[in-house]
C-alpha cells in the first residue's frame, strides 16, 4: 500500500458534430469538451530482478498470433517498467502465455426497418455486425519457478454499423432521435467504418497486453473522455476541469442545480463522474484512489439509469469496473501477505526465556529472530515494516552485533529503521494506584 499513483491529469478540447432534437436541450452539444486522464494502475505482482522473458503458446494454426503477442506483450512490459530488459537465457522472471481461444467470424448483414434522424418515413437499411474474441492464460515465475502471478484475460469485441458505417451499438441506434453525423472527411473515417479483419485482429491483441501487463508491471494509458456542456453551471465546471482544477469542478457539478427531465440531468451526473475518475488518478494512495472510483462508478450508474440510450455513457463504467476490481485484487493480495506475516511471526520461537516477571510479555514480543525469519522467507520489506510497525510488543537486539547479524542476514536499511522506531516506542507507564484512606493513615 502507498505506492503513489499521481496521475498527470491534462485537458484539451475536441470537437464532435452532434445534431440535437431540441434547442438548448441538455446532451453532449454540438461542441462538447474532451478530456484526457492518464490512467494508472499499480502492479499486482512483484517481479523478482530487472530482466524477464516472454513465451507465448497456443494451437498448430495460431503460431502467427502467439509471435505477434509475445512481441507486443514483450515491447509494453518493457515500456511500462524501464528498468527491465529482455533475457532468454537467465531472465529473473518468466512470463508464459497461452492461447486458449481465438475467433473472428465472418461480419453477419441483417436488414430492418428504420427511421431517418428528421423522423421521415420508415425504410429498410442494412446493418453489419463484426464480432471477435480472445482469450489468454498467462503465469508469472521468478527464476526459481515461485508463482508470482497468474490470471486469465478475453477480450470481446461486438459492434454493428449502419449502411453509412456510424456505429449503432451501445444505446446508438437506427431509431433514436438524435443522429451523429461524420466528422469533416467523408465515410472513410477509421472511427465510423466497420473494422478490417486486421484492425479487429490488432484490436484484440492491443487489449489482451494491455490486460496482461496491468497484472505485471505499473501501467499509464491516456484516456480521453467527454464532458457535457451547458450554459451555467456546467460550462464552469468545464473550465475548471480543463484547467486540470478537478476538486473544484467536482464541487461545482455536485452544487449545481438539478435539471428537472432526469434524461437532461444525466449529463450533470455523468460529469461528476468523470470528476471523480479523474481524482481517482491523482490519489496519492490506493484507498483514496478506490473511494474515488466507487463514487465515479455511482455517478456512471445513475446517468445511465436516467438515459439509457446515451452511448458515451457506457464505456466510462465499464473502464471505472475495471479499475475496481484491479484494486480490489491488490487490497486481497495485501490482506493476505499481512496476515501470513503474522501468522509467521506467531510461529517462531521466542528467544531464551528472561527472568520470569518478564516471561510472558517476552514470548509475545516481535524479535531479531523473527524478523530474519520473514525477509528469509520472501516478504517484501514494506509488509515486513508494517508488521513491525504493528506489533504490540518487540525484544530486539539492536546493539552493534544485534544490527550487524540483522543486516548479515539480509534485512535491509528499511526494515532496521522500522526497528529502530518501534523500539524506541515505549509502552504507556502504568498510573499508580490511588491510596486508600486505610493506607493513608
Amino acid at each position: 500500500m502507498g505506492r503513489a499513483l499521481n496521475g498527470l491529469v491534462t485537458s484539451c478540447l475536441g470537437i464532435g458534430m452532434l445534431a440535437a432534437t431540441t434547442a438548448g436541450a441538455q446532451n453532449f452539444g454540438a461542441a462538447k469538451e474532451k478530456v484526457t486522464l492518464e490512467r494508472k494502475l499499480p502492479a499486482l505482482v512483484r517481479l523478482t530482478g530487472t530482466t524477464i522473458k516472454v513465451k507465448v503458446t497456443g494451437h498448430d494454426d495460431q503460431s502467427d498470433l502467439a509471435r505477434d503477442l509475445q512481441a507486443l506483450l514483450e515491447t509494453e512490459l518493457l515500456k511500462d517498467d524501464p528498468r527491465l530488459t529482455a533475457e532468454d537465457r537467465n531472465p529473473s522472471a518468466v512470463v508464459t502465455c497461452q492461447i486458449t481461444n481465438y475467433s473472428q467470424p465472418q461480419p453477419t448483414v441483417t436488414t430492418r426497418p428504420s427511421y431517418g434522424a428528421s423522423g421521415g418515413a420508415q425504410k429498410s437499411q442494412a446493418y453489419t455486425r463484426v464480432t471477435g474474441a480472445l482469450s489468454v492464460s498467462f503465469q508469472a515465475r521468478s527464476a526459481g519457478g515461485e508463482m508470482l502471478g497468474s490470471d486469465n484475460v478475453t477480450v470481446n469485441y461486438d459492434q454493428e454499423f449502419d449502411s453509412s458505417g456510424n456505429a449503432t451499438s451501445q444505446g446508438v441506434k437506427g431509431t433514436v432521435t438524435s443522429a451523429w453525423k461524420r466528422v469533416v472527411g467523408g465515410t472513410n473515417g477509421e472511427d465510423f467504418n466497420p473494422p478490417t479483419d486486421s484492425e479487429l485482429r490488432s484490436h484484440l491483441l492491443d487489449e489482451a497486453v494491455r490486460r496482461i501487463a496491468e497484472h505485471i508491471v505499473n501501467t499509464s494509458e491516456m484516456v480521453e473522455v467527454y464532458l457535457a456542456r451547458q450554459k451555467g453551471a456546467l460550462d464552469e465546471g468545464d473550465k475548471e476541469a480543463e484547467a486540470g482544477l478537478w476538486q473544484r469542478a467536482l464541487e461545482t457539478f455536485e452544487t449545481a442545480r438539478p435539471l428537472s427531465k432526469q434524461a437532461e440531468d444525466a449529463y450533470r451526473l455523468y460529469n461528476i463522474g468523470v470528476a471523480y475518475e479523474a481524482l481517482a488518478y491523482k490519489a496519492e494512495d490506493e484507498k483514496s484512489a478506490m473511494k474515488f472510483l466507487d463514487e465515479a462508478a455511482i455517478n456512471y450508474g445513475k446517468a445511465i439509469d436516467a438515459k439509457p440510450a446515451e452511448k458515451y455513457f457506457r464505456e466510462p463504467q465499464r473502464r471505472i469496473e475495471t479499475a475496481i476490481a484491479h484494486y480490489k485484487k491488490l487490497e486481497d493480495q495485501e490482506n493476505r501477505k499481512a496476515e501470513a506475516a503474522t501468522a509467521a511471526a506467531a510461529s517462531e520461537k521466542p528467544p531464551a526465556a528472561p527472568p520470569a516477571a518478564k516471561a510472558a510479555t517476552a514470548a509475545k514480543a516481535l524479535s531479531n529472530a523473527q524478523v530474519i525469519a520473514l525477509v528469509k522467507s520472501g516478504v517484501d520489506d514494506d509488509t515486513v515494516a508494517q508488521t513491525i510497525r504493528a506489533a504490540k510488543a518487540v525484544n530486539f537486539d539492536l546493539s552493534a552485533g544485534g544490527q550487524q547479524d540483522l543486516t548479515g542476514n539480509g534485512v535491509s536499511a528499511q526494515v532496521l529503521a522500522a526497528m529502530k522506531s518501534r523500539a524506541a516506542r515505549k509502552p504507556a507507564a502504568a498510573k499508580p494506584a490511588a491510596a486508600t484512606p486505610a493506607a493513608a493513615k
